[in-house]
Parts: structure tokens; C-alpha cells; sequence
């Protein structure tokens, strides 16, 4: 006498992800800014994107190259001002970590961030850059729809360290930009 189970329970788990896999996401996203010497710390609301492309290293393993950016319109470093533009970015070298076969995952990354603060003047536009180190660090889900295609949720926080900025008439030290996202994703397999 054979016995067996129905075809859902002789499934063997695979992973999620498997060889070269991409990712492109985007959501809302909380931006908190913060520097040396300020009395207030800036929050404001701004879209958010991303882009992970990688391989894999193992069941559990990923490495890849994430691209983050977001973008505030009416970004002001004081109190109800919001004429300056905001646009702050990394790049990082991230592992995504499966803990399970289920599509949970953990993420951290470090790389390089970029700041750009735009300021419009009675004469022209002021612009101020800086750059630093960049982190990242969160969770999410992929949800499989194929073999090749999965949607991916995330929340994630990126802390971009941008160093000093200048603008008309203030030099502002230590900008420290924390944004967190949460996000829906595309990931191709």
C-alpha cells in the first residue's frame, strides 16, 4: 500500500530569488533632518524611490547595489518655510537575508550619500551640495506570482550623513538626513 499526499504538501519550499534577480520600488516617505548646532529637527512628507539589482549567494543570501532616492518640493530648514527643494540619495551595497524559505527578509547596506538643497534667492537660485556615508537598514515580504516575477514590500530606513551646507546667508554643520519608507515593489527573477 503507497500513501501520498496531496500535491501541495509535496511542494519543497524554493527560494524567492534565485541567480540574478532586479527590483524597482517606490512609495510614500518620511524625511527627518537634523545637524549640529539646530534648535528645530525638519520633518517633512517627500515620494520615495528604489532601485536593487544583484545575485544570489545562497538559499538565504543576497547581495546586490541599491539606489535610493527622495525628493521634497517644499522643504524648508525652518519653521513654515517651504521654498527650498530637497534631494537626498544613496547608493549602497546591501544583503537582503532570508531567515526563512517564506519570502520574509532582513536588509543592510552601507555605501555613499549625496545631498541637494536648492534655495530660491531674489537673483537667482542657490544651490548646496554635500556627500558622505550612507545606511540602510529594513524589512519586507516578497510575494511570488511566478517563477520569475515577485511583489515586493518593504519598510526601510536610509540615514544619509551629507556634511556641511551653505546656503544664502547660513552655513548649516553635520546635516544629517534619516528618511524612512515604506514601498511596494517589482522584483524579476
Amino acid at each position: 500500500m503507497v500513501l501520498t499526499a496531496p500535491g501541495w504538501a509535496q511542494r519543497t519550499d524554493r527560494p524567492h530569488r534565485s541567480g540574478f534577480w532586479a527590483e524597482l520600488g517606490a512609495g510614500p516617505g518620511r524625511v527627518r533632518i537634523a545637524c549640529s548646532g539646530c534648535t528645530d529637527v525638519i520633518v517633512a512628507s517627500a515620494p520615495s524611490s528604489y532601485f536593487r539589482i544583484g545575485g544570489t549567494v545562497s538559499d538565504r543570501v543576497l547581495i546586490g547595489v541599491e539606489v535610493f532616492s527622495s525628493l521634497d518640493r517644499a522643504f524648508g530648514f525652518s519653521r513654515g518655510d517651504t521654498t527650498a527643494t530637497a534631494e537626498t540619495a544613496t547608493a549602497t551595497v546591501v544583503i537582503l537575508w532570508f531567515p526563512s524559505r517564506r519570502g520574509f527578509f532582513f536588509k543592510g547596506g552601507v555605501g555613499l550619500a549625496a545631498g541637494q538643497f536648492t534655495v530660491p534667492g531674489t537673483a537667482a537660485v542657490d544651490t548646496s551640495n554635500g556627500g558622505g556615508i550612507g545606511l540602510t537598514f529594513g524589512f519586507g515580504w516578497d510575494f511570488a506570482i511566478s517563477r520569475k516575477f515577485a511583489v515586493t514590500t518593504n519598510l526601510a530606513a536610509y540615514v544619509t550623513a551629507v556634511g556641511d551646507v551653505v546656503l544664502p546667508g547660513q552655513r548649516i554643520d553635520d546635516v544629517i538626513a534619516t528618511m524612512y519608507q515604506g514601498s511596494v515593489g517589482f522584483t524579476f527573477r
